[in-house]
């Protein structure tokens, strides 16, 4: 299994897949997707009914996502598209048809929502995989006001961290240097854009790694664990500080599970989730839907967001 770091951005003031769902009304009459994916289509931005719109990253121009082709004489296009809008209007009582043309009437909106755009950024984003998500992620944020949006969540990716052994020499240094540069240039991109007490980015994993070291001798790397930690960035962040309770760095200690150091996570996703979910918007009465283990745990809202 390929371990990878998520770095998602809540725009405005997220591990339920109903979160997208209950907070869509948020942008009002905006037809542009909520949610966008710069590293495919996958669970966490997926809702019962909401989907998320997968795009490329900075190599992709926004101009040329989901355009819609067609061949021959203007006249012969004109009848072809009013042949297919047609064809999109037929059997809608069908719930699969219906949302097949749903899928299709949204794509076409996008599409021609982003084919006249051509955002610039003047921050420098490094030349990597990570840079150039944020990079096409910080083009969107420009749009805003264009594609008529208030809320949005946008997720990228990063993988190659599952090192069991020569952990260093197999690339943690460098992984985690695309890391912090390509999170540092997307800040300083929300600062040109006057939108950084507006962006919190966070990072997210399914797994963190174990005290000691898995394998033998000196070279070896580190193995799956529990608890970890995690980055949150942006301008209302109260930042500068840990949030949740540091572990007890002991073998069989009180935090550990066994005698690895497989840490006891000391606070949970929903707690997490629940803090920056309630700064994005999303009600406190729908709290307990997106979030139905929080009541398990105290405090539900951990703190590290301002307002």
């Amino acid at each position: 299994m390929q371990s990878s770091i998520t770095t998602a951005a809540c725009v405005a003031r997220p591990r339920s897949r109903w979160r997208s769902d209950r907070a869509a009304g948020l942008n009002g009459a905006a037809t542009f997707p909520q949610i966008v994916s710069i590293a495919g289509v996958n669970i966490f931005v997926t809702g019962a009914n909401t989907r998320p719109l997968a795009i490329g990253d900075s190599n992709t121009p926004l101009s040329s996502v989901l355009p819609l082709t067609m061949t021959g004489s203007a006249s012969e296009i004109s009848s072809r598209r009013a042949a297919f809008d047609q064809i999109r209007a037929l059997d809608l009582g069908a719930q699969l048809v219906k949302a097949s043309a749903d899928i299709r009437s949204s794509s076409i909106q996008t599409g021609m929502a982003l084919a006249s755009v051509s955002p610039t950024i003047a921050t420098t984003f490094p030349n990597t995989s990570l840079g150039r998500q944020l990079l096409q992620i910080a083009r969107l944020i420009s749009l805003r006001d264009t594609l008529s949006v208030k809320r949005q969540i946008f997720f990228a990716s990063l993988g190659g961290f599952d090192t069991h052994s020569n952990q260093r020499g197999n690339g943690q240094d460098s992984l985690l240097l695309q890391v912090s540069q390509a999170m540092k240039s997307f800040f300083d991109a929300t600062v040109e854009l006057g939108v950084s007490n507006n962006v919190t980015s966070f990072t997210l994993s399914d797994f963190g790694r174990t005290f000691q070291p898995a394998g033998s001798g000196a070279g070896v790397g580190s193995d799956h664990g529990w608890g970890s930690h995690h980055l949150i960035m942006g301008g209302a962040v109260r930042g500068g500080d840990f949030y949740g309770r540091y572990p007890t760095l002991a073998l069989g200690g009180p935090d550990d599970t066994d005698t690895r150091g497989r840490w006891i996570p000391s606070t949970a996703v929903e707690q997490y989730a629940a803090t920056l979910s309630t700064w994005y918007g999303l009600s406190s009465s729908d709290l307990p839907a997106v979030f139905p283990l929080l009541n398990r745990f105290s405090p539900g809202n951990m703190g590290f967001m301002l307002g």
